[in-house]
């Protein structure tokens, strides 16, 4: 499957672009095709429902870092999310976190969130912030080395907020990127996508669907943004292992899992001809949250500088929640995943009390499994 992509001309020749694109569908519908015309299911609609689920979608990502406010511009002044904090932990806190996600000993740091209440059910941004300089885990932009990739920011006004992180001044891996993908009933709709170059060498996409498609996360419906709706991996050599830890420990279902091949100006930045399994995975009934898993074909991994988990700068831990927290523990070591810390109760200024466990996915990724309150 090869997706065809067409590069953004200058903004006077925008509705020339579109008109276009849109003749060039009406005459010949077969050369746009970037999905398999074969009736399929949407990624957002379900074929389960949420009470069959073992886990939920991602609630929360967290990234590490010595730079808040380079993520406060970032996030809140880019994305448009609320900031919330920082927080110092109180000396319990710190303790029962410091514990439970493996910071070293006497580690000073405080919390801070960032979060879209216009858009429910977005995932939650939790940022680290320490005094102490921990390496970065990755060591370039770009999809190439193993481990978390991007943040999804799925949005209905994906040219404004183009034009908005270029004057913030923040690069892209890519031009943004403009394709007509085929719905389910065999029509076509407008697909826009860019993305962009975030402190830490952390990636952030923003994502339009057009043409009455649902877009991948909640939006305000006042501002047209939404997200953080998902994120990516990069699972090179390790797909399998990736979708057996997702489906079999988390209950995940897979809603795609096709090979594409990089096209001319592809969004990643990368040289057109390039094959690499593209794998979707949500909580079932989700909507949203999901991940992405990319495994790049004829090619060997380039793993990440540093371990992809806390408390190494970037994204190193993913959050779901679970009713049934002993049945994902049982799992867990049946399958001989390894626990970075077993369930035990822990504290934090914004969420309060709860209890949970963290595991250590194939790629070495934390994941962290909340217990819902009852």
């Amino acid at each position: 499957m090869k997706l065809t992509i067409f590069q953004q001309p200058p903004a006077y020749f925008k509705r020339f672009y579109y008109l276009a694109i849109l003749l060039n569908v009406l005459l010949s519908v077969g050369k746009l095709s970037a999905q398999n015309l074969t009736a399929q299911r949407d990624l957002t609609e379900p074929g389960s429902t949420a009470a069959e689920a073992l886990c939920g979608p991602i609630e929360i990502i967290t990234l590490c870092s010595n730079d808040p406010d380079s993520l406060v511009n970032f996030f809140e002044g880019g994305w448009g999310l609320r900031k919330l904090g920082p927080f110092a932990p109180s000396n319990r806190e710190k303790k029962s976190l410091s514990k439970q996600w493996q910071l070293p000993a006497n580690t000073n740091f405080r919390l801070m969130y960032f979060d879209r209440p216009a858009a429910p059910g977005t995932i939650l941004l939790r940022v680290i912030i320490f005094e102490e300089k921990f390496p970065l885990i990755r060591s370039a932009y770009g999809p190439e080395e193993n481990g978390p990739f991007t943040i999804g920011f799925p949005n209905a006004r994906q040219e404004k907020v183009h034009d908005k992180m270029l004057s913030l001044g923040y690069n892209t891996l890519a031009p943004m990127q403009a394709a007509l993908l085929s719905k389910p009933d065999g029509s076509k709709y407008k697909y826009l996508e860019t993305i962009y170059k975030g402190p830490d060498w952390i990636h952030a996409v923003g994502i339009e669907r057009g043409n009455g498609m649902p877009q991948l996360s909640n939006i305000d419906s006042v501002t047209g943004m939404g997200g953080p709706g998902y994120s990516a991996m990069n699972v090179t050599g390790m797909s399998d292992t990736m979708i057996a830890f997702l489906t079999q420990i988390l209950g995940y279902e897979l809603r795609r899992d096709q090979v594409w091949t990089t096209g001319n100006g592809s969004a990643l930045g990368l040289p057109a001809g390039m094959p690499f399994r593209f794998v979707i995975a949500y909580a079932k009934g989700a909507t949203s949250g999901h991940f992405l898993l990319m495994d790049f074909q004829k090619k060997e991994p380039i793993y990440s500088t540093h371990p992809p988990h806390l408390p190494n700068r970037g994204i190193g831990m993913y959050t779901v929640t679970t009713d049934q927290l002993e049945e994902v523990l049982t799992r867990s070591i049946q399958a001989g995943i390894s626990i970075v810390s077993p369930p035990r109760l822990c504290r934090e200024p914004l969420k309060g009390s709860y209890k949970s466990m963290i595991l250590l996915a194939p790629n070495q990724v934390y994941i962290e499994v909340i217990e819902r309150k009852k």
